[in-house]
């Protein structure tokens, strides 16, 4: 039988080796050996493929968690570094972040301690747009209503952090290239390097209305655990603009702050455009103190402020011939931090602001105004509020001078008195001087005005102007032409009371406001006239500030009065002006309309008047109707005006109506003048009057029409159409049954008149008296017509002079030349013809006797005028102006009683002083006693 042989096995040479081989050789340690690979080779892929992991889980994961449309791409991630290319994050709408090539480095043990050595960004971009304005604004921010209401209902809850906490940051170092924060109203393109004990921001920015870039520079350092130092600094073009240092203080329970702001406002000024336009050229204002406050704390009672600034002015151009000098101001804020609850309420916790005006200078240069200079004196104003500033208090004494072709200056003593939660009022006594010299022939007159404003705003913004006592104003004017006056005293805005809302400023409601003038007194050598309590008021009730002018004055008052006065010995009646009166200015009217009345002397005279004027185009009307008026001196309270004229007036009405319009023609030229057009009417009816006690007037009528008509298209003349009759004229001789129609042409300039008569007669004697045609031109020095006799009564001849012994019968005619001389009117040689068939004379008196035996001739005239018989008769009439009446009498005619009858020829000149005459019949027939009598 064989036998099976095994192969040789190859054993390894020593111990070690041996050991070894038997181990591998195990099958556990096998499969552990099989596991491990398998677990070294899953390891290293998934280190090779965690970033396309990321990349892809994360964007899904950032769009759902933080906001659709976010985004991120990583780029690497190594033990010591993790770098992205890109990261957008959208956290809300409108506001998007993106940041680009930012790489994080650390150290294993660093970042498991939550730290990391650096973090570096080629890009940072802040972009907020328009959404994002809204939608903070009406979900994430309160509006400004909101906030009004936070401060109005408690303070203002403050944590300072610790500038150690804040700075002390994760990452020892963080450097940006690029941080742009955009928004569409500010860009900022800056550098970052922070780190936690220093922090720098470097840049461009460009701000809203300042064109070009502004250079930002911003650093936050701390130097030691307590204190950090902060400056900023804007600048353009190497210019500085602005400069701010903060050393901050800050402890574990408290933070101060020593700053100092410098800004070149000169610099700024020409950078803003809206500040270049501004007139006022400012240099550079400083603000310098300190502030304190408990990290937690409660503003602004817990806040300790003592601040300064200094704003300068240079010296400016305000406009053409318009300089303004360097000036200034510094103001002082002060506060102490209450430490007590009770400490609220005490003085020394209260905040004080004190500012200092410098003296304030301003020169006026120009050619139409001439040369003038305001200015302020140095002057201050202090202000004060409670701890929690819900209640201030402010007070100041201000000054204006002007100075220059008149003097005005304005003193303001303001005290206001403000509650956050009750009503603030506003105190301001008001003193105003103001005098002005003789200039253009104008007198110099002085004002002096002083009274007291109150105002009230309540929480609702509703608010109220008042003014109890109104302005007290005295002007004493300096005499003119002869005329002194006494200090015209008034009160301008008395029981004013005007209110509206701030928040609401188309409506205003006001009481009415009122001028009031006190009784004033013009004295001159030849009057006084005495004016009685007068005043203007104005009523809007509700005015719309759209048409503040409208509503202010479109419903206005006047109620104007002059007592009795003189003017030489003349009176002057009292007279009162009152009615509405309204104002309508806008873009195509400015017009004054008024419906006023008149009443004079004693209220007998009454006018109804409607006025317009427009302001604009310089065309007016006036509308006017005079009730009847009494026609008695005493009655209208004039008595002095029947010696003063001579003239009793008896009896009588007037009255009239009509219209007036007006225009300016050649405005603004050496032409320039007013076109004045009337079309009026007045009459006169059953006047009687005694004028000179010589002239009776008795049941009198007149009727006056003025008007101006015009020819082709031309204003004429002004033409005054009369129309007067009488019942009676007597001055010893009646005359009866007058009547007169006459037209009288006035040019334009008044220079002259031209009076014509078409038609005048009355009864004279028992006969007419009448003229065809009478023209009067008051440019000649003689105007000379003709008058006609007709059918006078011989009988009422002779029986003139009662007791004359004189009877006759017959018919006079006759023609009488009448020439008007400057002395008087005058008769060169007028003649009288008795009719067919003649008529009886008959003269027998005591006085005929003695003459016919003084001398032969004369008697036997008397003999032969005792019953004489004449068949024609004619005298010639010679009249001068001082009376003298010559009258050649020429008979013919017989007395059958006397030389047998026969045909005699008698020639009689006869001599009178008419005025005498006439006299001596007014007093024989008490002609001025009767018509007195008539009319009692």
């Amino acid at each position: 039988m064989s036998e099976s042989k095994e192969p040789p096995t190859t054993k390894p040479k020593g111990l070690l080796r041996s050991l070894l081989w038997t181990v591998i050789s195990s099958r556990w340690v096998q499969g552990l050996l099989i596991a491990l690979f398998v677990v070294v080779t899953l390891l290293s892929a998934l280190y090779l493929s965690i970033v396309p992991l990321l990349n892809n889980w994360l964007p899904p994961l950032l769009d759902r968690v933080v906001a659709p449309g976010s985004q991120v791409h990583i780029r690497s991630l190594t033990r010591q570094q993790f770098s992205v290319d890109s990261i957008d994050l959208q956290p809300s709408p409108g506001v998007l972040l993106q940041l680009s090539n930012a790489t994080l480095s650390y150290r294993g043990a660093g970042l498991l301690q939550g730290h990391a050595d650096r973090l570096y960004a080629e890009s940072v971009k802040v972009i907020l747009s328009d959404d994002s304005a809204n939608q903070t604004g009406s979900s994430s921010l309160p509006g400004n209503s909101q906030i009004n209401a936070q401060i109005n209902s408690e303070p203002l809850s403050v944590s300072l952090p610790l500038m150690n906490d804040l700075m002390s940051l994760p990452v020892n170092e963080i450097v940006l290239d690029t941080l742009a924060i955009e928004t569409p109203e500010i860009s900022a393109q800056l550098s970052a390097n922070v780190t936690p004990d220093h922090w720098l921001f470097t840049g461009t920015a460009r701000l809203p209305h300042i064109p070009g870039a502004i250079d930002v520079h911003l650093q936050l350092q701390r130097n030691e655990s307590e204190r950090s130092d902060l400056l900023m600094m804007l600048s353009q073009q190497e210019v500085l603009l602005a400069q701010l240092w903060a050393v901050i203080e800050q402890q574990q329970e408290q933070t101060s702050v020593q700053l100092r702001l410098e800004s070149d406002l000169e610099a700024l000024q020409s950078s803003l455009p809206d500040l270049a336009a501004l007139p006022v050229k400012f240099q550079r204002i400083i603000v310098d103190g300190s502030l304190t406050s408990a990290n937690e704390s409660e503003w602004p009672a817990g806040l300790t402020t003592d601040l300064n600034a200094t704003l300068q002015v240079n010296p400016s151009t305000l406009g053409d011939g318009l300089t303004l000098q360097a000036t200034g101001f510094k103001a002082r804020l002060q506060h102490v931090a209450s430490q007590t609850e009770n400490s609220v309420s005490k003085s020394d916790d209260s905040w004080h602001l004190n500012v200092d005006l410098q003296k304030i200078v301003s020169a006026i240069d120009l050619p139409d105004v001439g040369r003038w200079r305001a200015s302020m004196p140095a002057q201050s104003l202090t202000a004060s509020c409670n701890n929690l500033i819900t209640e201030c208090s402010a007070s100041s004494d201000l000054k204006a001078v002007l100075k220059g072709l008149t003097n005005a200056e304005l003193a303001l003593a303001p005290n206001i008195q403000w509650q956050q939660n009750g009503s603030s009022t506003l105190t301001l006594p008001v003193n105003i001087l103001y005098q002005q010299d003789t200039q253009d022939g104008l007198p110099g007159w002085a004002l002096k005005s002083n009274g007291q404003l109150l105002a009230n705003l309540n929480v609702q913004g509703d608010w109220q102007l008042t003014s109890t006592e109104g302005l007290v104003t005295t002007i004493n004017a300096d005499p003119y032409e002869g005329w002194k006056s006494s200090p015209i005293k008034g009160v301008l805005f008395n029981d004013l009371a005007l209110s509206g809302n701030i928040n609401d400023t188309r409506l205003l409601h006001t009481t009415p406001v009122k001028v009031s003038l006190s009784p004033l007194t013009l004295h001159s050598s030849e009057g006084k006239l005495s004016f009685a309590p007068s005043r203007i008021s104005c009523d809007p009730g509700e005015i719309n500030t759209n048409d503040l002018t409208n509503g202010l004055l479109g419903n206005c008052s006047v109620s104007l009065r002059l007592n009795d006065s003189k003017w030489g010995l003349w009176p002057v009646p009292d007279v009162s002006l009152f009615g509405p009166i309204s104002f309508t200015m806008d873009d195509i009217r400015e017009r004054v309309t008024a419906s006023l009345e008149l009443k004079a002397a004693n209220s007998q005279i009454h006018f109804r008047t409607r006025f317009e004027h427009d302001l604009m185009n310089n065309i007016g009307s006036l509308q006017w109707h005079l009730l009847d008026a009494q026609l008695d001196w005493f009655a209208l309270g004039m008595s002095d005006m029947e010696n003063l004229t001579s003239t009793q007036l008896l009896n009588g009405q007037m009255s009239g109506q009509g219209w007036i319009d007006w225009e300016l023609i050649n405005a603004a030229t050496p032409n320039e003048t007013w076109q004045i057009i009337p079309d009026i009417m007045l009459r006169a009816d059953g006047l009687g009057a005694v004028y000179d006690n010589s002239l009776t007037l008795e049941d009198w009528n007149a009727m006056l029409a003025l008007r101006r008509p015009a020819s082709n298209g031309q204003l004429g003349d002004y033409v005054l159409d009369a129309q007067i009759s009488g019942s009676k004229l007597n001055s010893g001789i009646p005359l009866k049954n007058l009547l007169a129609r006459s037209q009288t042409r006035i040019p334009a300039d008044f220079s002259y008149f031209d009076l014509a008569i078409h038609e005048i007669h009355m009864d004279l004697l028992g006969g007419r008296v009448y003229a065809p045609l009478i023209n009067y031109d008051s440019r000649k020095d003689i105007n000379s017509f003709g008058i006609r006799l007709d059918h006078l009564q011989l009988s009422q001849i002779a029986a003139i002079e009662e007791g004359a012994g004189i009877s006759a019968s017959g018919l006079l005619d006759g023609m009488l030349p009448i020439i008007l001389t400057k002395d008087g009117p005058m008769v060169p040689g007028g003649n009288l013809f008795a009719r067919d068939p003649g008529g009886v004379i008959k003269y027998q008196d005591e006085s005929a006797d003695a003459l016919s035996q003084a001398d032969q001739s004369v008697g036997m005239a008397m003999k032969l005028l005792q019953n004489f018989q004449y068949d024609q008769l004619q005298s010639g009439v010679l009249y001068q102006p001082d009376g003298k009446l010559d009258l050649a009498l020429q008979f013919e005619g017989k007395n059958p009683d006397f030389f047998g009858g026969q045909a005699t020829h008698l020639n009689v000149n006869l001599e009178y002083n008419l005025l005498d005459l006439l006299e001596s019949l007014r007093v024989a027939n008490d002609v001025i006693e009767q018509v007195e009598a008539k009319y009692k």
